[in-house]
């Protein structure tokens, strides 16, 4: 039953991926173009060469990261819908961080600013989870507000409070650069190392390898320590959890404080590796692209790590259909949506049809043990059973039978 279950829920995002490259090839017909052009274009684009390759690395790593954050709060039972503003968040007190720490030597300039934009999303976090432990106010309810309250709080903190006193007079609103000792390298001589070379104008930093790392870190946090066990108990059950002793409000509390935490994590790489500075045209979306990530990736690490593959590889390779297919690249952003709606559909259905199965297997099972138990009264009754004045050994399902009728009561009355 294990394995059947594995297997049941492996096939789920297959099937759910198949069903939307059909309907993106209807939609792609649509356009006016072909489907296997398109693919072909986008495999070209996004694999034909090291440079294009480590495009979708670098698109892939605040994906891996966001759609961590996502899993992790619904494998407490929680829907952390407030990534996007939690990373935003971060970025902006990451941005404090790297820019009024400066003096301070790489070492620990660096590590300090990313800290900061950990405490930044971990502190956007706790409102939501104080307002659910404390007053049960629901998570997606608190944290769909909150990503509204923190783009409207950023953009007058950007564009009033902390405005780079160089840019007045310009059309560009933003924040003063961030110092170069809090910079994310670049990956480049590494891959120089390994004899492979990268163009300067390649984006992939130090970020991905530490968007890996903390996948392993999600999941050894989630299967092999007790909170993991905690977080995933209550999860499952919230009731059984508590039954079982596990706190479940304080339980939940550590489940979105730890996902704003990693949420921090999203915008490091833009902020810290690409960009430099903060301004009011900051990457946004990622938050709600992780929930599609953390989705197909059926909330696990490795799972979400493909699947943020492949949502980078479409991001990127809209691009390329864009310029060479003559195909919309809005035709994408449907592919993305049609991903999630197969996902959800097909794991619905997958989920309703193992309960009607396990339902059945246990009706079986019921079944043979009852009709077990009556073959062995019979042989135990043996000649007795047809004497004459003696009631006759039942089998199971009639002892059942007269138990739910009353009449067991009867005959030993008489």
């Amino acid at each position: 039953m294990k394995v059947a279950r594995t297997l049941l829920y492996a096939a789920v995002p297959v099937v759910a991926l198949v069903l939307a490259g059909l309907i993106g090839a209807v939609v792609v017909l649509l356009t006016g173009g072909h489907p296997l052009e398109v693919l072909q274009v986008m495999l070209t684009y996004n694999l034909s060469s090291a440079d294009s390759i480590a495009g979708v690395l670098s698109r892939m790593t605040p994906l891996i990261l966001s759609g961590l954050a996502v899993a992790l709060s619904f494998r407490a039972g929680l829907f952390n819908i407030g990534v996007e503003g939690q990373y935003l968040i971060a970025a902006f007190t990451a941005s404090l961080a790297g820019i009024y720490l400066a003096g301070l030597p790489a070492v620990l300039h660096l590590p300090l600013t990313v800290l900061a934009g950990v405490a930044g999303g971990a502190l956007w976090a706790w409102l939501p989870a104080e307002l659910k432990v404390r007053r049960g106010v629901h998570e997606v309810i608190s944290t769909i507000m909150l990503n509204f309250i923190a783009t409207s709080l950023l953009l007058w903190l950007i564009g009033d409070v902390f405005r780079d006193p160089s840019q007045a007079g310009t059309t560009r609103v933003r924040m003063p650069e961030i110092a170069a000792t809090a910079r994310i390298p670049r990956i480049h001589g590494l891959a120089e190392a390994l004899g492979i070379h990268l163009r300067p104008s390649v984006a992939l930093d130090w970020f991905f390898p530490v968007a890996l790392a903390m996948a392993l870190v999600v999941y050894l946090l989630l299967w092999r320590t007790p909170l993991g066990f905690e977080l995933r108990s209550v999860g499952l059950n919230p009731e059984a959890a508590r039954a079982a002793g596990i706190p479940v409000p304080a339980v939940q509390r550590r489940a979105l404080l730890l996902s704003g935490a990693l949420a921090g994590l999203v915008g490091m790489s833009d902020l810290l590796g690409y960009f430099g500075y903060l301004d009011i045209d900051f990457p946004r979306g990622y938050g709600f692209t992780g929930i599609a990530v953390a989705l197909l990736g059926a909330n696990h690490p490795a799972g979400i790590v493909l699947a943020s593959f492949l949502f980078a590889f479409l991001q990127r390779g809209g691009l390329g259909v864009q310029a060479l297919a003559d195909v919309p690249r809005e035709v994408i952003t449907v592919m993305e949506g049609v991903i999630i709606l197969t996902m959800l559909i097909t794991s619905a259905v997958a989920g309703r049809w193992l309960r009607r199965w396990e339902r059945a297997r246990i009706l079986a099972s019921q079944e043979r043990g009852a009709t077990g138990a009556g073959g062995t009264g019979s042989l135990a009754a043996g000649p007795q059973a047809g004497r004459p004045g003696e009631a006759r050994p039942r089998s199971g399902g009639e002892a059942q039978a007269a138990a739910a009728t009353g009449e067991e009561g009867h005959h030993a009355g008489a």
